[in-house]
């Protein structure tokens, strides 16, 4: 009884080696695994390193492209500023020559309707003044006819005296007697008036009587 009392003994205690060493191999491989893991996660680990060294470098490379970029970017703003502050004086400025230029197209307007308006009344006028020339070039006309009138009688005139004065000459030459004188001069005097009167038009009375009176006169001192 003792002997199957120690194989029983000896039996579970082999069992709980096997059990144990099952346990131990087990965990062995468990242990292997979590090794391997944890190479694996060692070798995770420097690749994460090196792809964190890497995302680092990136992002430092980044951030200096982005700074360049921001650089970049600002200057452009300026410089876009900068346009547009002169575009909006240029606009401001063309603004400002349009008002101008649109001020003085209606002050041309305005005196273009003043200047149609002067046009039309200058026409009336021109016109007005039309008949005007045209009586006063009539007017002219009849007054260069009288002027050549008044020459031609001026040279009857001058025709007159000298005959008058050939006739006192000869007067005073026959020294003829009173009433050959008066005679001779009556004939003389009607042979000048004759022709005078022949060839005058109606306006005689324009020419005065006063020089004919005073050679009348002078011829009677003269015959007298």
């Amino acid at each position: 009884q003792g002997y199957e009392e120690l194989e029983r003994q000896l039996k579970e205690v082999f069992k709980e080696r096997s059990n144990i060493l099952h346990q131990l191999l087990k965990t062995s491989k468990e242990l292997q695994g979590i090794k391997v893991n944890l190479q694996s996660l060692k070798n995770d680990e420097a690749s994460t390193k090196n792809d964190v060294q890497k995302l680092l470098e990136l992002d430092q490379n980044q951030r200096e492209e982005m700074k360049s970029l921001q650089e970049t970017f600002q200057k452009q703003l300026n410089e876009a500023a900068e346009k547009a502050e002169k575009q909006q004086a240029t606009i401001n400025f063309l603004k400002t020559e349009m008002e101008r230029k649109s001020k003085m197209i209606r002050d041309l307007q305005n005196e273009n309707k003043s200047l149609k308006n002067k046009l039309l009344s200058g026409n009336k006028l021109c016109g007005i003044h039309a008949e005007e020339s045209k009586k006063i070039q009539a007017q002219l006309k009849e007054l260069r006819y009288g002027k050549k009138d008044l020459v031609f009688k001026a040279q009857q005139l001058t025709d007159l005296e000298q005959k008058l004065a050939v006739a006192k000459d000869e007067l005073e030459k026959a020294a003829l007697d009173k009433e050959s004188q008066l005679k001779a001069l009556k004939e003389t005097v009607q042979l000048c008036l004759s022709s005078v009167l022949r060839n005058q038009p109606p306006t005689m009375d324009l020419i005065p009587s006063k020089p004919a009176e005073k050679l009348t006169s002078s011829n009677t001192k003269d015959s007298k």
